[in-house]
């Protein structure tokens, strides 16, 4: 039943929260611990996608989620138990600040391959407050998006489907703080709602196509430095194709985790096609994210795994120590005894 496969959804959606607080936590760690001077200002980056990471599985721990399409055309989101749609908002919104933060991600890697004069920049005041600037218009459009344009306030038909749907699926009603898509409301085609829906692609698509291509701008520079192979130290670029790799596979988790479930989720029930187990997996796949982002970041740099690995072998080993001393003690306290 429908209601059965939420609560295993459920179940695996809280599994995740767990483990992303447990990596993001160690990834910190890591970073502050074992980074390496070498890497600069990137620590400070890793550092603060890192912190963002833990933020947002914290936020999805509180709001709990929940995302619902009913009759093939109204799209519904809602934060389970809170009831104000604009709980609602700023959990979408903080949701896609990683967009942005991927950018950043790939414009570093590739400057630090393709224009090491401008990787500078970073410590610049000015610069900074840039960086910081287009994630914040990203979240303001965003949220100012689902508050403006997007209904739910009101009694409307496609909020009370949704109502209704929250008891089947759940158990129990989600009566306020929805976030409604209702594209075709009685029929007839409503361009405001699809003007919404315009916005939400081109943010996550733009973002992606700019990532992507700065991605192919840095591997087509590593490329030629390791053809010419005198621009730059053997060491120096094994590490800048390492972190490229980290930021390659950081890039898919958004894809896989983020981008292809929203791009579902907001654009199927306009084409008026199924969507299937999106809608459910939706939150679930958004969970997976912060969870496995730091895990891979963790098993792709040398610095950080081997670091915590040496921590928890050093614990064994003083475990393994404080027995063996023991066992002497026990050993002469019998032969004491046995004397007399």
């Amino acid at each position: 039943t429908a209601r059965n496969m939420v609560s295993f959804y459920t179940l695996v959606e809280d599994s995740h929260i767990a483990y992303g607080l447990l990596t993001n936590t160690l990834l910190i760690f890591a970073i502050v611990k074992y980074t390496r001077a070498s890497l600069g200002t990137y620590k400070q980056l890793q550092l603060i996608f890192g912190l963002y990471d833990l933020f947002l599985v914290t936020l999805h721990a509180i709001l709990k989620p929940r995302v619902m399409v009913v009759e093939t055309t109204i799209f519904g989101v809602a934060a389970d138990y809170w009831n104000d749609r604009y709980i609602t908002t700023f959990y979408c919104s903080c949701n896609t600040v990683p967009f942005v933060l991927m950018i950043i991600d790939f414009l570093y890697r590739y400057w630090c391959i393709a224009h090491p004069h401008l990787i500078s920049l970073f410590t610049v005041k000015w610069f900074i407050a840039l960086l910081v600037f287009f994630p914040s218009l990203e979240y303001v459009v965003w949220y100012f998006t689902c508050t403006e344009i997007l209904t739910g306030q009101g009694p409307e038909i496609g909020k009370t489907l949704l109502q209704e749907e929250s008891v089947r699926r759940l158990g129990h009603e989600i009566s306020e703080g929805w976030l409604v898509m209702n594209y075709w409301e009685n029929d007839e085609f409503q361009p405001r709602i699809f003007s919404a829906l315009m916005i939400f692609n081109t943010i996550m698509i733009g973002c992606f196509s700019i990532a992507i291509t700065l991605g192919s701008l840095t591997y087509y520079h590593i490329y030629v430095l390791r053809m010419s192979g005198n621009t730059i130290s053997a060491n120096a670029l094994a590490m800048q194709r390492k972190l490229f790799v980290s930021v390659c596979a950081q890039t898919a988790v958004p894809l896989f985790f983020v981008y292809i479930p929203y791009l579902c989720v907001l654009n199927l029930p306009f084409l008026n096609l199924p969507c299937f187990f999106w809608d459910d997996a939706c939150m679930l796949l958004t969970s997976c994210f912060p969870a496995w982002d730091a895990f891979i970041v963790i098993v792709l740099m040398p610095d950080y795994w081997r670091g915590l690995m040496g921590v928890i072998w050093k614990k064994k080993k003083a475990n393994n120590r404080e027995s063996s001393l023991s066992v002497p003690t026990t050993s002469a306290v019998a032969v004491n005894n046995a004397r007399f």
